[in-house]
């Protein structure tokens, strides 16, 4: 039994390829604050939705798959919520086959674990006999129709006499007959017919010798054991595919309700969610209403300002503008919503179109540390290296402030190398920069957009990335004057 609420039932089921440097995407785009708000404290959920963040599908037809499921959970969330919650219970039954030293009890145990499983199937059929007709996607109308189909009436009644029947391990009916030496032979477990405990009261007995009687009985008791050791193995078999078949269930839908958590906090916060939609790869185009910073507003509680942008046969975006108006928040913002657009997730923003891309790749400056062997400089081409030989045609990179730790002239001139090769390549680059001699050298280039973060003339910013050619000043005379003249600080 499979459920194929990830990817459509009949297609490749091969996972696409991890994102290269996990760590670094999920600290500079502060995965791990939206992670956490999917899971709360439910590993299952954050693993899961962790790994789906992080391996961006590349199929416009995939994405749209788990659109649909997710759609249908948004519309039926009490549901999906109830059924992992069953599905999540099969871990607790793992004890079972842990505690057992002896084959009988891992045979009673393994009983035990039986019903608990079928008990737990049929709660998940109730779910699909009452929900069946709410439900309109393709992965969860086949998950619904499989539960009923496999899991009829007489499935339950037929396994339920099973079970009784073998519940008492001590009591189980087991045959021999007498071989050479009147020692019992070819022990069998027998199921108790019709009319077993009369023909049983008349059968005749014997008694042992009490000084070899202990240890005809332990020898009988191994033989016993050898009778149930088949039927133990098939029960076992038996429990492992099924606890199998709700771990599965429970990782795809552990997805789905963390998504639910997300949406459901972000409109308690008075943020717009949607369901973005994805362009073939080989689109230049990216339109936008409302976007945000996903973990900021999280951290905030509150709401957050959102930005808009409409741009056509664009490969490279220059942000530059005025400290602090929020050019690093945009960056973070577009590679959220980049990761979770293309892994099946709702986006932060009011609407959401973007293309395909092959991987998602993250060149943010990095404070000096004592880890580092040599400057920050040194540090920052080794990491670009790096990256380069992972890049290819399609994928995204965000460079915020790259190379921005030299001089103007040597940092611009790195940085129009490096963004020109890329560009080149097939690469879609949006580089947050000061620099501004490495920002005008695209001036006149239908391909690049520039951006520039909004500054009222009261020196304000609205945090607004609105359209706009790079200016020679990022205005930190601003901050000087909110940090030395308005608060008062001496020196």
């Amino acid at each position: 039994m499979r459920a194929y609420l990830m990817y459509q039932e009949g297609r490749e089921q091969t996972k696409p390829a991890f994102s290269y440097a996990p760590d670094a995407l999920e600290s500079d785009l502060e995965l791990q604050r939206i992670l956490k708000c999917m899971a709360g404290d439910d590993k299952t959920i954050y693993d899961a939705c962790e790994d789906a963040l992080l391996r961006p599908m590349q199929s416009v037809e995939a994405i749209l798959y788990r659109q649909t499921v997710l759609r249908d959970a948004m519309q039926n969330p009490e549901a999906v919520r109830r059924m992992y919650a069953i599905a999540a219970a099969a871990d607790q039954n793992n004890k079972y086959f842990l505690s057992a030293t002896r084959l009988a009890e891992t045979f009673a145990n393994a009983v035990e674990l039986l019903k608990r499983y079928t008990k737990m199937l049929r709660d998940l059929r109730e779910v699909a006999d009452r929900k069946i007709s709410d439900f309109t996607s393709e992965g969860f109308k086949n998950l619904m129709e499989m539960l009923r189909r496999e899991l009829t009436d007489e499935f339950f009644a037929q396994v339920q006499e099973h079970l009784t029947e073998m519940r008492d391990v001590d009591n189980i009916l087991v045959s021999a007959r007498l071989g050479s030496n009147l020692l019992s032979t070819d022990y069998t477990l027998r199921r108790k017919e019709k009319g077993f405990w009369l023909k049983w009261n008349l059968t005749p007995s014997y008694s042992v010798n009490a000084e070899k009687g202990a240890e005809e009985l332990e020898d009988i008791r191994k033989r016993r054991e050898r009778a149930i050791s088949e039927t133990t193995s098939v029960m076992t078999q038996s429990a492992m595919f099924l606890e199998g078949f709700f771990n599965m269930l429970r990782s795809e839908l552990a997805f789905y309700v963390g998504c639910l958590n997300l949406t459901d906090k972000l409109r308690e916060l008075g943020m717009p969610v949607c369901l973005p939609s994805l362009l073939p790869a080989d689109s230049m185009d990216r339109s936008w209403r409302g976007l945000y910073d996903v973990s900021l507003a999280l951290t905030k509680g509150e709401p957050v300002v959102g930005n808009d942008l409409d741009a056509a046969g664009k490969c490279l975006y220059i942000i530059t503008g005025a400290n602090q108006g929020g050019k690093s928040t945009f960056l973070r913002s577009l590679g959220q919503a980049q990761l979770m657009a293309q892994c099946g997730m709702p986006v932060g923003a009011e609407s959401f179109t973007a293309p395909i891309r092959s991987g998602v790749f993250v060149h943010f400056k990095r404070e000096e540390e004592n880890w580092m062997k040599s400057g920050r400089l040194d540090e920052e081409l080794t990491r670009m290296s790096r990256i380069a030989d992972h890049l290819g045609a399609g994928a995204l990179l965000l460079m915020n402030e790259s190379f921005s730790s030299t001089n103007e002239r040597e940092g611009s001139e790195i940085c129009h190398q490096v963004t020109k090769a890329l560009v080149e390549n097939g690469v879609e680059v949006f580089s947050v920069t000061h620099l501004y001699a490495f920002a005008t050298r695209f001036l006149g280039d239908s391909r690049t957009q520039y951006l520039r973060a909004q500054r009222r003339e009261d020196s304000q910013r609205t945090f607004k990335i609105l359209p706009g050619e790079p200016l020679e000043t990022a205005y930190g005379e601003d901050l000087y004057r909110k940090i030395f003249v308005e608060q008062g600080v001496t020196m």
